[in-house]
């Protein structure tokens, strides 16, 4: 899909304090869909699209708890935390590649289900994380990193 037109349908289900923090929105404004993959924004719609239903990722302009989990910066604390514990942190959401985010009326393993099963919408081979410690993470993550051994839906333990 041509970025315009990707840009155009996109904001008609999500606005771009969804995808950023703050300080982001503040210095850029509309400009920063510039820091957004064009594969993360198609696989984020054909969740959408497909699902039919609304999808949170940050909800911070609206009073909500979600701030990080679209593209991350430095000024955001959880990248600061692994800078301060001399972690190298290079997650997908600092290279505008990754959400996580919740699904009106489903569970995280109801969505990560759906995504597998309908492996073949996506645009591009996705990332999953899935279990944390063991246990089913409560939230979706999604990246668009590429790693060419990995199915096109691939589901990773963290």
């Amino acid at each position: 899909m041509e970025r315009g037109e990707l840009l155009y349908e996109i904001r008609s289900y999500f606005d771009i304090q969804e995808f950023v923090g703050k300080w982001t929105y503040k210095i850029h404004g509309e400009r920063a869909w510039k820091f957004l993959d064009d594969d993360l924004l198609e696989c984020i719609l054909v969740v959408r699209v497909n699902l039919g239903k609304p999808m949170t990722i940050n909800n911070w302009k609206w009073g909500g708890k979600f701030s990080q989990r679209g593209l991350r910066t430095i000024v955001q604390q959880l990248v600061k935390n692994m800078f301060f514990k001399n972690k190298l942190y290079l997650s997908a959401h600092l290279f505008g590649k990754a959400v996580d985010f919740d699904v009106q009326g489903m569970t995280a393993v109801e969505v990560r289900k759906w995504m597998v099963e309908n492996a073949h919408l996506f645009p591009v081979k996705i990332r999953l994380e899935n279990l944390l410690k063991g246990k089913p993470i409560s939230w979706v993550h999604m990246d668009t990193f590429y790693e060419q051994k990995n199915p096109k839906v691939y589901l990773f333990n963290v």
